[in-house]
């Protein structure tokens, strides 16, 4: 392969790294894969690409990024020697762990590049999606994946709507004073919701979460309660200020963006300013926040607050996991709260951290595949994910 032969090859699989190829661009550089003339310098364009990502960027360091490569493509020359066709394969698996066509490095969000999901193979775990249940002041239960867009139910003067996007919208016909009724919306395991409240704020409401509102908000303030994570965009209003209750705290605003993850599961509740301010307070005490803050509430009530990345806190909402020096069990919890399953846990937990981001919209296999890669022994077992040492 000439020099320039081999620049262009490196400007092709760069660009394939980085999800910026064309479709033409990528059948191009498959086709250099196939042919299995060019190995050595498809072997370095890996290298360079996979072990020069940022640590902070990727679920491994620099040396477990290395050893994978190393163990893949020792494999790859061991089996090239007895058949060219399997050594082909092996290229093509070994450069999708290292691309973004991939599943192990997502370098941009789910906003930004469409995701394929995989079709769900028997075994297999399809990931969570839009699901919730609406119970109204009566008592009434309305399963609001499964109605369609119009008119959803009437309460007295306030109707509920849902959208052709799936969009859940309250709308108060009247401006007379009326009676307001609690309603409920609550996703399960594996779903996720998004509705806008009375007022114009927006709520996204992550798995196995919940939140209680009036079905008009007639008083001096607006009151909600969750439970699990939600995500606000809460409508500007200085007369009433905006209050969400959880785990004995509340948060009051009165026109900003937060994110409130409050898993009865986990040990420790959080709340994450992402523009405005917010106060949050308990029993024990009281933090205002600054956008880019995050407010911590310790087991025993004390509040601790810090400045965390933003799309660690929200990355979910965006469609992906974000681990930040993350231990096995809590990967785990959000894996089982995401695909809808059990973890079972035989002999010690392994002892590994990860940071990083991946899609949530793949398979559960995908990240079993990838946790065992990083050297944590797990398997999907009908439905239940198997931890051993």
């Amino acid at each position: 392969m000439s020099q320039e032969e081999q620049q262009h090859l490196r400007q092709l699989f760069d660009r394939y790294y980085a999800g910026s190829a064309t479709p033409a661009e990528e059948e191009e550089l498959m086709r250099y894969v196939r042919a299995g003339h060019d190995d050595g310098a498809i072997e370095a364009a890996m290298k360079r690409n996979w072990l020069e990502t940022p640590d902070e960027a990727t679920l491994f360091d620099s040396a477990q990024r290395e050893n994978m490569l190393g163990s893949i493509l020792a494999s790859a020359r061991e089996r090239k020697r007895w058949h060219v066709g399997i050594w082909v394969r092996y290229a093509a698996a070994a450069a999708m762990l290292a691309l973004v066509a991939g599943l192990w490095i997502m370098r941009k969000s789910a906003s930004e590049r469409p995701v394929a999901v995989a079709s769900v193979q028997t075994g297999d775990v399809a990931p969570g999606g839009n699901k919730a249940l609406l119970t109204l002041a009566d008592g009434q239960g309305i399963e609001l994946d499964r109605v369609g867009s119009g008119l959803v139910a009437r309460q007295g003067n306030t109707e509920i709507t849902k959208q052709d996007d799936g969009l859940v919208v309250y709308n108060h016909r009247s401006s007379a004073a009326a009676a307001a009724g609690f309603n409920k919306v609550s996703t399960p395991r594996g779903g996720q919701y998004k509705i806008q409240l009375p007022d114009g704020s927006k709520v996204w409401l992550n798995a196995s979460s919940s939140i209680r509102f009036p079905s008009v908000f007639s008083g001096n303030e607006r009151p909600v309660e969750i439970t699990g994570e939600a995500y606000f965009e809460v409508t500007k209003d200085p007369s009433r200020p905006f209050r969400v209750r959880f785990n004995g705290s509340v948060v009051q605003v009165l026109g900003t963006s937060f994110n409130v993850m409050a898993y009865a599961e986990e040990r420790v509740s959080k709340t994450t300013l992402v523009e405005g301010s917010v106060s949050v307070r308990n029993g024990q005490g009281q933090a205002m926040l600054r956008p880019g803050q995050q407010a911590a509430l310790l087991p025993g009530g004390r509040i601790e607050t810090a400045f965390k990345p933003v799309e660690e806190a929200v990355a979910w909402k965006e469609g992906m996991f974000y681990f930040k020096n993350a231990g096995v069990k809590e990967v785990m919890r959000q894996l089982s709260r995401w695909y809808d399953v059990e973890v079972t846990y035989r002999g010690e937990v392994p002892v590994r951290q990860f940071t990083g981001r991946v899609s949530r919209h793949v398979n559960l296999s995908e990240i079993v595949g990838m946790l065992r890669y990083a050297g944590v022994n797990c398997s999907l077992e009908g439905g239940t994910v198997v931890v051993e040492p």
